[in-house]
């Protein structure tokens, strides 16, 4: 918690407009990542200064940020305020990623579901989409071209064939939607 401390009085020495913090509280216990979190924005608030947060930490994304970008194989993927991530989620990977997360409540017989297969090797990155090899729902389309981007709504794009007009209607997504709704 201390070396985290240092580091970012150290990155505010100069009083950046931006504060980038890549993985600020890997390693700390619960308690200590509270209180770093807590500090980062208090001085957002104080120093009215912005903050790019990278991590694969799904409840600080919850607790810190006001828009989220979901990346995987060094694309973009699906983009939004937090409430369209969480509770609109329109790619398979995001999906994915919550399925894979323990949840707070105390449902504890409800097993994690892992996003099963590797990434691709990005030195030797797929033509189309990246997501593509470990995707329950990918076309034919997905491995030849890279999904265009979508609008879902004026504050969440998402990249996935699934949101193209010539799509297949695939019904578990619709009941995934429902079950982020409720």
């Amino acid at each position: 918690g201390m070396l985290q401390r240092a580091m970012i009085a150290q990155s505010l020495a100069c009083n950046p407009a931006i504060l980038i913090a890549d993985e600020p509280t890997t390693a700390l216990d619960v308690t200590i990542q509270a209180q770093i979190l807590e500090l980062m924005l208090e001085l957002q608030r104080t120093e009215n200064m912005s903050i790019i947060l990278i991590t694969h930490d799904l409840a600080v994304v919850a607790r810190m940020a006001d828009r989220v970008a979901v990346m995987y194989a060094g694309q973009v993927i699906e983009s939004g305020t937090v409430d369209d991530i969480f509770y609109r989620s329109s790619h398979p990977y995001t999906l994915g990623l919550k399925e894979a997360m323990p949840s707070n409540t105390d449902d504890r017989d409800k097993s994690l579901s892992p996003i099963l297969g590797s990434p691709p090797d990005l030195f030797k990155p797929p033509v189309g989409c990246g997501y593509c090899a470990r995707c329950p729902y990918a076309m034919a389309v997905c491995a030849e071209h890279l999904p265009p981007t979508t609008t879902i709504s004026e504050s969440h794009e998402a990249r996935c064939w699934l949101h193209h007009p010539t799509a297949p209607d695939i019904e578990e997504l619709h009941q995934l939607d429902d079950q982020n709704a409720g």
